[in-house]
């Protein structure tokens, strides 16, 4: 029996799009690859791209999308293979586990190889929902599956020091991909970019916060630095991104720190511009200042 989709989500309003988004695709019989393009459901739906590109982004998590960057979302498979979307099953559940597991892994609890069975015993969950949350953790890079049996934890930051590092090396890195020649706005990405950092800042602060302001600022400094169609730029800040996932999650979220996504925004107009030196100079100030308020703690 198919046990359908379950759609988890941080925000009601997200979980409630997101099946609004399967329903639409079941009923346009969309082949696998179809592109869902943002703009289009906005419209459908009449809400900005912003909680579109979050209700996708939980769709990706199901594995019923995938993310391309500076492309899009697009269909893992036929809609006539997507079950009808669940949700009567509660959404925390499974978001509420992911969590417990990654406060365990920064804390050292979860760390070398371990089984399936030993993770469904220690933490109570079943083999659905333990591999739901192993794929996701698989996908964001801090778990791999072992060959042929078990799964390995990765190497993640989980010391001050080592944040202070990764931002030192960040510092150097970043405003030098906007300095590149090469560097070429794509306006459509950028536009996207606003818009999220946008809705973010209209966000409320709740505990769930830290973990949308991760992703969302993730994609901020991933996509201005892929402008700079540098390939050896994009990989060093995906790498790090990948490392400090986890203790970026613990760092808390105030007024003062959700504020300074306003800079992102500075920097995406300069850019647009084409005052690159400024950006650049900005970008690293930016840096800075976050790494001095999330290692030292000093008031900005």
């Amino acid at each position: 029996m198919d046990e359908g989709v379950v759609i988890e989500a941080v925000k009601p309003l997200m979980s409630q799009l997101a099946v609004r988004i399967v329903n639409h695709v079941r009923s346009q019989t969309m082949p696998a690859g179809a592109h869902l393009a943002e703009q289009g459901l906005a419209d459908a739906f009449h809400v900005s791209r912003g909680p579109v590109r979050e209700a996708l982004t939980i769709l990706e998590r199901e594995g019923i999308v995938l993310f391309h960057p500076n492309r899009g979302f697009f269909l893992t498979r036929p809609a006539a293979e997507i079950p009808a979307p669940d949700i009567s099953a509660p959404v925390s559940t499974e978001e509420d586990m992911y969590y417990r597991f990654a406060e365990d892994r920064i804390r050292g609890k979860l760390h070398g190889h371990t089984s399936e069975a030993e993770l469904m015993s220690r933490y109570g969950i079943s083999r659905v929902k333990l591999m739901k949350i192993l794929i996701r953790m698989s996908q964001e890079g801090w778990v791999e599956r072992r060959p042929g049996h078990g799964w390995n934890f990765l190497p993640v930051l989980d010391t001050v020091e080592a944040l202070d590092k990764s931002y030192r090396f960040r510092i150097l890195v970043e405003p030098a991909a906007l300095l590149e020649p090469s560097y070429r706005v794509d306006p459509v990405v950028f536009a996207r970019l606003r818009e999220e950092q946008e809705s973010l800042l209209a966000s409320p602060i709740n505990e769930r916060l830290p973990f949308t302001m991760f992703e969302t600022g993730v994609r901020f400094h991933e996509q201005i630095v892929s402008c700079s169609e540098n390939p050896f730029f994009l990989d060093a800040v995906r790498h790090i991104n990948r490392l400090r996932r986890l203790i970026e999650y613990r760092v808390p979220v105030d007024q003062a720190r959700l504020n300074r996504y306003r800079e992102h925004l500075e920097i995406i107009a300069l850019l647009e511009q084409g005052q690159q030196s400024t950006a650049s100079a900005l970008l690293r100030d930016h840096l800075d200042r976050s790494r001095v308020k999330k290692t030292v703690g000093d008031p900005e």
